[in-house]
Protein backbone atom coordinates (compact mmCIF):
# COMPACT_ATOMS: atom_id res chain seq x y z
CA UNK A 1 0.00 0.00 0.00
CA UNK A 2 1.10 3.57 -1.11
CA UNK A 3 0.79 4.79 2.75
CA UNK A 4 2.06 8.70 1.18
CA UNK A 5 -1.44 8.73 -0.30
CA UNK A 6 -2.89 8.02 3.03
CA UNK A 7 -3.95 10.54 5.33
CA UNK A 8 -4.73 11.03 8.97
CA UNK A 9 -5.85 14.77 8.69
CA UNK A 10 -8.10 16.56 6.41
CA UNK A 11 -5.46 19.49 6.68
CA UNK A 12 -2.94 17.02 5.51
CA UNK A 13 -4.44 16.04 2.16
CA UNK A 14 -5.50 20.11 1.89
CA UNK A 15 -1.97 20.60 1.33
CA UNK A 16 -0.85 17.52 -0.65
CA UNK A 17 -3.41 18.11 -3.10
CA UNK A 18 -2.72 22.26 -2.67
CA UNK A 19 0.87 21.25 -3.36
CA UNK A 20 -0.07 18.95 -6.62
CA UNK A 21 -2.32 22.15 -8.04
CA UNK A 22 1.08 23.95 -8.04
CA UNK A 23 3.09 21.72 -9.30
CA UNK A 24 5.48 21.04 -6.07
CA UNK A 25 5.76 17.07 -6.60
CA UNK A 26 6.51 17.07 -10.54
CA UNK A 27 9.34 15.51 -9.92
CA UNK A 28 7.84 13.06 -8.05
CA UNK A 29 8.22 9.75 -10.47
CA UNK A 30 5.10 7.99 -8.61
CA UNK A 31 2.68 10.72 -9.48
CA UNK A 32 1.62 11.15 -12.63
CA UNK A 33 -0.10 14.28 -13.29
CA UNK A 34 -3.85 14.39 -13.69
CA UNK A 35 -6.67 17.02 -13.32
CA UNK A 36 -7.97 17.51 -9.69
CA UNK A 37 -11.55 16.43 -9.57
CA UNK A 38 -14.38 16.42 -7.29
CA UNK A 39 -17.86 15.27 -7.30
CA UNK A 40 -20.91 15.61 -5.27
CA UNK A 41 -22.79 12.76 -4.13
CA UNK A 42 -26.34 12.05 -2.45
CA UNK A 43 -26.63 9.43 0.13
CA UNK A 44 -28.91 7.85 1.92
CA UNK A 45 -26.93 5.47 3.67
CA UNK A 46 -26.97 6.26 7.76
CA UNK A 47 -22.96 6.04 7.47
CA UNK A 48 -20.67 6.05 4.69
CA UNK A 49 -19.46 2.78 6.72
CA UNK A 50 -22.64 1.32 6.40
CA UNK A 51 -22.12 1.81 2.71
CA UNK A 52 -18.85 0.32 1.99
CA UNK A 53 -19.60 -2.77 4.10
CA UNK A 54 -22.04 -3.51 0.98
CA UNK A 55 -18.80 -2.60 -2.06
CA UNK A 56 -16.24 -5.23 -2.26
CA UNK A 57 -14.48 -2.88 -4.27
CA UNK A 58 -14.10 -0.40 -1.36
CA UNK A 59 -11.31 -0.46 1.10
CA UNK A 60 -12.01 2.32 4.20
CA UNK A 61 -9.84 4.27 5.58
CA UNK A 62 -10.91 6.09 8.26
CA UNK A 63 -8.93 9.33 9.39
CA UNK A 64 -8.22 10.74 12.74
CA UNK A 65 -11.15 13.00 11.86
CA UNK A 66 -14.74 12.19 12.07
CA UNK A 67 -15.70 13.45 9.00
CA UNK A 68 -12.86 12.66 6.23
CA UNK A 69 -12.16 9.21 4.61
CA UNK A 70 -9.25 8.11 2.83
CA UNK A 71 -10.85 5.00 -0.02
CA UNK A 72 -9.10 2.28 -1.97
CA UNK A 73 -10.99 1.74 -4.92
CA UNK A 74 -9.79 -1.61 -6.31
CA UNK A 75 -10.49 -2.20 -9.72
CA UNK A 76 -8.98 -5.30 -11.12
CA UNK A 77 -5.12 -5.58 -10.89
CA UNK A 78 -5.45 -1.85 -9.96
CA UNK A 79 -6.26 0.71 -7.41
CA UNK A 80 -7.23 3.62 -6.71
CA UNK A 81 -7.25 6.27 -4.21
CA UNK A 82 -10.40 8.83 -3.27
CA UNK A 83 -10.72 11.05 -0.51
CA UNK A 84 -14.51 11.84 0.80
CA UNK A 85 -15.37 14.44 3.23
CA UNK A 86 -18.94 14.08 4.84
CA UNK A 87 -18.90 17.11 6.86
CA UNK A 88 -22.77 16.96 5.59
CA UNK A 89 -23.88 12.58 5.85
CA UNK A 90 -25.94 13.24 3.29
CA UNK A 91 -23.87 15.27 0.78
CA UNK A 92 -20.83 13.46 0.60
CA UNK A 93 -17.64 15.26 -1.41
CA UNK A 94 -15.18 12.51 -3.46
CA UNK A 95 -12.09 14.13 -4.29
CA UNK A 96 -9.51 12.42 -6.54
CA UNK A 97 -6.26 12.87 -9.10
CA UNK A 98 -6.73 9.82 -10.87
CA UNK A 99 -6.81 9.44 -14.96
CA UNK A 100 -10.51 10.74 -15.97
CA UNK A 101 -10.98 7.79 -18.36
CA UNK A 102 -10.87 5.27 -15.81
CA UNK A 103 -12.19 6.58 -12.57
CA UNK A 104 -15.13 8.40 -13.93
CA UNK A 105 -16.97 4.94 -14.85
CA UNK A 106 -16.33 3.42 -11.60
CA UNK A 107 -17.33 6.36 -9.56
CA UNK A 108 -20.52 6.61 -11.67
CA UNK A 109 -21.01 2.96 -10.98
CA UNK A 110 -20.36 2.71 -7.32
CA UNK A 111 -21.26 5.68 -5.70
CA UNK A 112 -24.21 7.13 -7.49
CA UNK A 113 -25.49 4.01 -9.33
CA UNK A 114 -25.97 2.20 -6.77
CA UNK A 115 -28.52 1.42 -4.68
CA UNK A 116 -29.52 4.45 -2.00
CA UNK A 117 -26.69 6.23 -3.73
CA UNK A 118 -27.48 9.08 -6.23
CA UNK A 119 -25.49 12.17 -7.72
CA UNK A 120 -27.41 15.64 -7.79
CA UNK A 121 -29.05 17.90 -10.25
CA UNK A 122 -29.25 21.28 -11.04
CA UNK A 123 -31.61 23.07 -12.78
CA UNK A 124 -30.76 25.63 -16.05
CA UNK A 125 -32.22 28.05 -13.66
CA UNK A 126 -29.97 26.98 -11.01
CA UNK A 127 -26.86 26.87 -13.43
CA UNK A 128 -27.85 30.36 -15.01
CA UNK A 129 -27.80 31.79 -11.21
CA UNK A 130 -24.18 30.50 -10.47
CA UNK A 131 -22.70 31.93 -13.44
CA UNK A 132 -24.04 35.13 -12.91
CA UNK A 133 -23.37 35.08 -9.26
CA UNK A 134 -20.10 33.33 -9.39
CA UNK A 135 -18.81 32.91 -12.69
CA UNK A 136 -19.27 36.62 -14.14
CA UNK A 137 -15.22 36.47 -15.27
CA UNK A 138 -16.26 32.94 -17.18
CA UNK A 139 -13.85 32.32 -19.89
CA UNK A 140 -16.60 29.41 -21.51
CA UNK A 141 -19.55 27.34 -21.19
CA UNK A 142 -21.06 23.84 -22.33
CA UNK A 143 -24.23 23.16 -23.54
CA UNK A 144 -26.14 20.03 -24.51
CA UNK A 145 -29.71 19.38 -25.11
CA UNK A 146 -31.13 15.81 -26.21
CA UNK A 147 -34.97 15.26 -27.51
CA UNK A 148 -35.80 12.01 -26.12
CA UNK A 149 -39.57 12.78 -26.11
CA UNK A 150 -40.12 12.80 -30.14
CA UNK A 151 -37.96 10.41 -31.51
CA UNK A 152 -40.21 10.11 -34.76
CA UNK A 153 -39.27 13.95 -35.03
CA UNK A 154 -35.01 13.69 -34.96
CA UNK A 155 -35.52 13.36 -38.82
CA UNK A 156 -37.31 16.52 -39.23
CA UNK A 157 -35.30 18.86 -41.28
CA UNK A 158 -34.34 21.77 -39.21
CA UNK A 159 -35.95 24.93 -40.47
CA UNK A 160 -34.48 28.50 -39.99
CA UNK A 161 -35.44 28.85 -36.24
CA UNK A 162 -33.99 26.51 -34.46
CA UNK A 163 -36.41 24.61 -32.11
CA UNK A 164 -36.23 21.75 -29.37
CA UNK A 165 -36.77 18.98 -31.61
CA UNK A 166 -33.05 19.23 -32.29
CA UNK A 167 -29.98 17.54 -30.34
CA UNK A 168 -26.58 19.21 -29.63
CA UNK A 169 -23.62 19.71 -27.87
CA UNK A 170 -22.03 22.70 -27.90
CA UNK A 171 -18.84 24.42 -25.91
CA UNK A 172 -17.47 28.05 -26.51
CA UNK A 173 -14.84 30.13 -25.23
CA UNK A 174 -16.13 33.77 -26.17
CA UNK A 175 -12.61 35.88 -26.45
CA UNK A 176 -13.81 38.97 -24.49
CA UNK A 177 -14.43 38.54 -20.47
CA UNK A 178 -18.39 38.85 -19.93
CA UNK A 179 -19.67 38.16 -23.09
CA UNK A 180 -21.49 35.49 -22.62
CA UNK A 181 -24.92 37.38 -21.89
CA UNK A 182 -24.81 38.55 -25.47
CA UNK A 183 -24.17 34.76 -27.38
CA UNK A 184 -27.09 33.39 -25.13
CA UNK A 185 -29.34 35.98 -25.84
CA UNK A 186 -28.08 35.44 -29.87
CA UNK A 187 -29.50 32.05 -29.08
CA UNK A 188 -32.67 32.42 -27.20
CA UNK A 189 -33.75 34.54 -30.22
CA UNK A 190 -33.78 31.60 -32.70
CA UNK A 191 -34.95 29.60 -30.27
CA UNK A 192 -31.56 27.47 -29.59
CA UNK A 193 -32.43 25.02 -26.68
CA UNK A 194 -30.25 26.84 -23.68
CA UNK A 195 -29.69 23.65 -21.85
CA UNK A 196 -26.24 23.93 -19.74
CA UNK A 197 -24.09 21.32 -19.30
CA UNK A 198 -21.03 23.15 -17.13
CA UNK A 199 -19.46 26.37 -16.76
CA UNK A 200 -16.21 27.90 -16.35
CA UNK A 201 -15.57 28.57 -13.15
CA UNK A 202 -12.82 31.59 -13.00
CA UNK A 203 -10.72 33.61 -10.13
CA UNK A 204 -8.57 36.01 -10.42
CA UNK A 205 -6.63 38.44 -8.35
CA UNK A 206 -6.54 41.94 -8.13
CA UNK A 207 -4.26 42.41 -11.13
CA UNK A 208 -6.37 40.02 -13.41
CA UNK A 209 -3.69 36.84 -13.14
CA UNK A 210 -6.08 33.78 -13.05
CA UNK A 211 -5.57 31.63 -9.69
CA UNK A 212 -8.11 29.33 -10.48
CA UNK A 213 -10.20 27.93 -13.81
CA UNK A 214 -12.06 25.32 -13.74
CA UNK A 215 -15.52 23.33 -14.94
CA UNK A 216 -18.13 22.58 -12.72
CA UNK A 217 -21.13 20.37 -14.13
CA UNK A 218 -24.59 20.58 -13.76
CA UNK A 219 -24.22 16.82 -12.26
CA UNK A 220 -22.29 18.32 -9.66
CA UNK A 221 -18.96 17.20 -10.97
CA UNK A 222 -15.77 19.62 -10.52
CA UNK A 223 -12.47 19.55 -12.68
CA UNK A 224 -9.66 21.88 -11.79
CA UNK A 225 -8.01 22.65 -15.70
CA UNK A 226 -5.08 24.76 -13.69
CA UNK A 227 -4.30 27.38 -11.22
CA UNK A 228 -2.88 27.46 -7.54
CA UNK A 229 -5.59 28.63 -5.63
CA UNK A 230 -7.15 25.51 -4.28
CA UNK A 231 -8.89 26.93 -1.45
CA UNK A 232 -11.27 28.93 -4.00
CA UNK A 233 -12.36 25.02 -5.54
CA UNK A 234 -13.18 23.97 -1.94
CA UNK A 235 -15.40 27.26 -1.29
CA UNK A 236 -17.15 26.43 -4.74
CA UNK A 237 -17.66 22.74 -4.02
CA UNK A 238 -19.37 23.47 -0.34
CA UNK A 239 -21.55 26.72 -1.34
CA UNK A 240 -22.97 24.23 -4.54
CA UNK A 241 -23.56 21.57 -1.35
CA UNK A 242 -24.81 23.85 1.00
CA UNK A 243 -27.21 25.60 -1.53
CA UNK A 244 -28.32 22.18 -2.88
CA UNK A 245 -28.43 20.08 0.49
CA UNK A 246 -31.04 23.60 1.57
CA UNK A 247 -33.31 23.09 -1.37
CA UNK A 248 -33.57 19.25 -0.80
CA UNK A 249 -34.59 20.10 2.82
CA UNK A 250 -37.57 22.34 1.61
CA UNK A 251 -38.74 19.93 -0.75
CA UNK A 252 -39.07 16.87 1.90
CA UNK A 253 -40.52 19.49 4.06
CA UNK A 254 -43.83 19.27 1.07
CA UNK A 255 -43.61 15.36 1.54
CA UNK A 256 -47.48 14.43 2.86
CA UNK A 257 -47.73 13.03 6.02
CA UNK A 258 -51.83 12.48 6.07
CA UNK A 259 -51.15 12.01 10.48
CA UNK A 260 -49.81 15.45 10.59
CA UNK A 261 -51.88 16.89 7.77
CA UNK A 262 -49.25 18.20 5.89
CA UNK A 263 -47.79 17.95 2.13
CA UNK A 264 -48.53 20.02 -1.34
CA UNK A 265 -48.12 18.51 -4.87
CA UNK A 266 -44.87 19.78 -7.01
CA UNK A 267 -45.75 20.85 -10.11
CA UNK A 268 -43.72 20.44 -13.33
CA UNK A 269 -45.04 22.41 -16.40
CA UNK A 270 -43.78 21.36 -19.67
CA UNK A 271 -44.31 24.48 -21.99
CA UNK A 272 -45.97 22.31 -25.04
CA UNK A 273 -48.98 19.56 -25.33
CA UNK A 274 -48.24 15.90 -25.95
CA UNK A 275 -50.03 13.21 -25.22
CA UNK A 276 -49.11 11.65 -21.53
CA UNK A 277 -48.42 8.40 -22.97
CA UNK A 278 -45.16 9.84 -24.81
CA UNK A 279 -44.16 10.66 -20.79
CA UNK A 280 -44.91 7.07 -19.78
CA UNK A 281 -43.12 5.64 -22.56
CA UNK A 282 -40.02 7.51 -22.06
CA UNK A 283 -39.72 7.30 -18.32
CA UNK A 284 -40.30 4.01 -18.82
CA UNK A 285 -37.85 3.02 -21.62
CA UNK A 286 -34.88 5.42 -20.16
CA UNK A 287 -34.74 3.92 -16.49
CA UNK A 288 -30.80 4.84 -16.78
CA UNK A 289 -31.53 8.18 -16.99
CA UNK A 290 -34.66 8.79 -14.61
CA UNK A 291 -34.15 6.00 -12.12
CA UNK A 292 -38.00 5.51 -12.04
CA UNK A 293 -40.63 2.47 -12.45
CA UNK A 294 -43.66 3.88 -13.36
CA UNK A 295 -46.79 1.67 -13.71
CA UNK A 296 -50.28 3.13 -14.50
CA UNK A 297 -53.08 3.72 -12.40
CA UNK A 298 -56.00 4.31 -14.10
CA UNK A 299 -56.97 7.20 -17.02
CA UNK A 300 -59.07 10.51 -16.81
CA UNK A 301 -60.24 12.37 -19.86
CA UNK A 302 -57.50 14.91 -18.86
CA UNK A 303 -54.86 13.12 -17.14
CA UNK A 304 -53.42 9.51 -15.93
CA UNK A 305 -52.62 8.92 -12.96
CA UNK A 306 -48.68 6.47 -12.43
CA UNK A 307 -47.74 4.60 -9.14
CA UNK A 308 -43.55 5.14 -9.27
CA UNK A 309 -40.88 3.44 -7.29
CA UNK A 310 -37.70 5.52 -6.76
CA UNK A 311 -35.10 3.14 -8.50
CA UNK A 312 -32.76 4.95 -5.93
CA UNK A 313 -34.61 4.55 -2.38
CA UNK A 314 -37.27 2.05 -3.46
CA UNK A 315 -39.82 4.57 -2.17
CA UNK A 316 -42.84 5.39 -3.67
CA UNK A 317 -44.53 8.31 -5.17
CA UNK A 318 -47.64 9.32 -7.01
CA UNK A 319 -47.48 11.33 -11.08
CA UNK A 320 -49.99 12.74 -12.36
CA UNK A 321 -49.24 13.72 -15.88
CA UNK A 322 -51.33 16.18 -17.86
CA UNK A 323 -50.67 16.91 -21.63
CA UNK A 324 -49.33 19.78 -20.30
CA UNK A 325 -47.96 19.57 -16.70
CA UNK A 326 -47.42 16.58 -14.42
CA UNK A 327 -48.10 16.53 -10.67
CA UNK A 328 -45.55 14.94 -8.06
CA UNK A 329 -47.02 13.74 -4.98
CA UNK A 330 -44.17 12.61 -2.66
CA UNK A 331 -44.84 10.21 0.23
CA UNK A 332 -43.27 11.11 3.68
CA UNK A 333 -40.17 8.35 3.31
CA UNK A 334 -39.63 9.81 -0.51
CA UNK A 335 -36.31 10.94 -1.10
CA UNK A 336 -36.71 14.82 -2.17
CA UNK A 337 -34.19 14.10 -4.99
CA UNK A 338 -36.48 12.25 -7.01
CA UNK A 339 -37.86 16.16 -7.48
CA UNK A 340 -34.80 17.42 -8.98
CA UNK A 341 -33.73 14.23 -10.74
CA UNK A 342 -36.60 14.75 -12.70
CA UNK A 343 -37.57 18.31 -13.27
CA UNK A 344 -33.42 18.29 -14.64
CA UNK A 345 -33.90 15.78 -16.69
CA UNK A 346 -37.09 16.72 -18.44
CA UNK A 347 -35.32 20.32 -18.51
CA UNK A 348 -32.41 18.48 -20.54
CA UNK A 349 -34.14 15.82 -22.40
CA UNK A 350 -37.82 17.44 -23.09
CA UNK A 351 -37.40 21.15 -22.90
CA UNK A 352 -35.47 23.74 -20.95
CA UNK A 353 -38.03 25.62 -20.40
CA UNK A 354 -39.82 23.37 -18.10
CA UNK A 355 -41.05 25.23 -14.93
CA UNK A 356 -40.86 23.53 -10.90
CA UNK A 357 -43.66 24.85 -8.73
CA UNK A 358 -45.33 23.96 -5.63
CA UNK A 359 -48.50 23.71 -5.36
CA UNK A 360 -48.83 26.46 -7.99
CA UNK A 361 -47.31 28.79 -6.40
CA UNK A 362 -43.80 30.34 -7.24
CA UNK A 363 -40.56 28.85 -4.63
CA UNK A 364 -36.75 29.25 -4.11
CA UNK A 365 -36.22 25.79 -5.08
CA UNK A 366 -34.46 27.18 -8.49
CA UNK A 367 -32.98 30.82 -7.01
Amino acid sequence: MDTSKIFDYKSDWFQFFEGYLKNEYIEDENLTKNKIKAHIIESNFETITKFAQGQPQIQLIKSKEKDFYNIILKEGSESYFLYVDTEDPRFWIIHNIEAQERIKNLIAKIFWRSYLQDKIYMSNQSMEKYWKTYCSDSLGISLKFEQLFFNDLKEKPISSEVDEDIGFTLRFWPKRLNSMNYFLEKFRKINLPISYKSLNYVVQDIDGEILLKEDFYYDGGFTINKGKDFYSHIKLINLIRNDYSSKIKIVEDFRFDWSNSKGDLFIIEFNKTLDPSIIYNTLKSNFKKFRIYIFELYKENDYTLFDCVDGHTGGQFNLQIFNDKLYIKLKKDSCGNIVFRLFSNLQRYLSPNCKLNIDNQSHDLLS
